[in-house]
């Protein structure tokens, strides 16, 4: 990736336009092989939101060692962020690969003894609201720990996926730690990463893909093995991404 050429784009957010230049691929190129450059985009997008927030007297508590959404929140990402999180986990160095792997083989287990595997491997939307409220409070309860997460940190922090950089709070860290009944108070991000990539996401089987919670990531990648993700034109695609990465 570090070899592509740079590929240079203005992007118009509410007040403020943000010039990013980072290296994309030309020609064709699966969706996870444009994660580095959208990461950036978002990056740019998430700090002039910041810059904004504390004009406003909003300063970001989000700080290293503080992980209390790494420990328990379902973090959801996209289909090719889950495909390439199982690349990423594939070319560690072992030990290390294998403690990762069991990580995310131990949290599969929890999820399949609560009962809760099923209703996050889905192929079909929550319910509404409130069953999507009450998935949420049960996978909470079991205190899945991010399997990237190393003595409080993100190990992957570069790659971490849209939700956890988007993911900032100007209240108490310590109140993330339940998030449906504490008054946690997010910075509103003017870009909608994620979303703009499930547009971009080829249906699985005739149907529309769903974000999975990270610790689902492999089981994720591994059951739609039989169809990997397609290649398309890198720079196309991008521009379909960046067309729909602002709220209509």
């Amino acid at each position: 990736m570090m070899n592509a050429p740079a590929l240079r784009i203005r992007l118009a957010l509410p007040g403020r336009r943000v010039e990013v230049a980072h290296p994309a691929p030309t020609g064709p190129a699966r969706l996870d092989e444009l994660l580095p450059f959208m990461y950036a985009v978002d990056d740019a997008a998430i700090a002039v939101a910041v810059g904004q927030a504390r004009k406003s007297g909003a300063n970001v508590s989000c700080a290293k060692g503080c992980s209390a959404c790494c420990k328990r929140q379902p973090v959801p990402v996209t289909p090719a962020e889950a495909h390439g999180l199982a690349r990423r986990v594939q070319a560690l160095p072992q030990p290390r690969r294998a403690r990762v792997e069991q990580r995310f083989a131990d949290a599969v287990a929890q999820l399949r003894a609560a009962g809760l595997f099923d209703t996050f491997m889905r192929d079909t939307p929550i319910d509404g609201p409130a069953q999507a409220r009450d998935a949420a409070t049960a996978y909470m309860a079991l205190g899945l720990v991010c399997p990237f997460l190393e003595d409080d940190a993100c190990s992957i922090h570069a790659q971490r996926p849209f939700v956890c950089r988007q993911y900032l709070v100007s209240s108490p860290p310590a109140l993330c730690a339940d998030p449906l009944q504490q008054p946690v108070a997010v910075l509103d991000i003017p870009v909608r990463p994620a979303g703009a990539m499930l547009a971009l996401t080829p249906p699985l089987g005739g149907k529309p893909a769903f974000t999975v919670p990270l610790v689902l990531a492999l089981a994720y990648a591994a059951r739609h093995a039989d169809t990997p993700p397609r290649s398309d034109d890198a720079r196309q695609t991008l521009a379909q991404w960046l067309d729909g990465l602002l709220p209509s």
